[in-house]
């Protein structure tokens, strides 16, 4: 399985700051699938081989569960950092714009339609506000749970 240990490094590189929609994740996961198929001795173009097949005889996991594990590893990280750090500031300002709270008072978004933000991603990903996001990431253990949890049990 050497060979699947460098296509995840490639393929993985710096994903914990990535933002994808629906496409670029069918065409993310379509390449690590069909690397997977062409790992796997015995598994060949003509053969009907499904995706959860293809998972088993492999020992890996989907790639929206282990980009998702990442992403909220890195943001627990962050968030844990001590206050006078730019990346902990940055993150809570970031977190309170999420949650409805401006950074100053005359601030205002920009028009037109919000992009899907890292912190977007985030959200999504555990389920949570950013605020309580922020807050369940101090306690390493508890944001583990969220971390490790698979996306199908929430």
């Amino acid at each position: 399985m050497q060979a699947s240990t460098c296509i995840f490094a490639v393929l993985l590189y710096a994903c914990e700051t990535w933002t994808l929609t629906k496409a670029d994740w069918k065409r993310l996961e379509s390449f690590h699938l069909r690397s997977q198929r062409r790992v796997l001795s015995g598994i060949k173009w003509s053969d009907f081989t499904t995706n959860a097949e293809v998972y088993t005889r492999s020992g890996l996991h989907s790639i929206q569960s282990i980009v998702r594990r990442r992403r909220l590893s890195l943001f627990g990280h962050v968030a844990r950092m001590p206050d006078n750090v730019p990346a902990k500031a940055v993150l809570r300002v970031a977190c309170d714009v999420r949650d409805g709270v401006p950074p100053y008072p005359n601030w205002h978004r920009s028009r037109g339609r919000p992009p899907i933000t890292w912190l977007h991603q985030i959200c999504s990903d555990c389920g949570l506000s950013a605020g309580d996001a922020l807050n369940c990431a101090q306690d390493r253990a508890v944001w583990r749970t969220y971390a490790t949890a698979s996306s199908a049990s929430r």
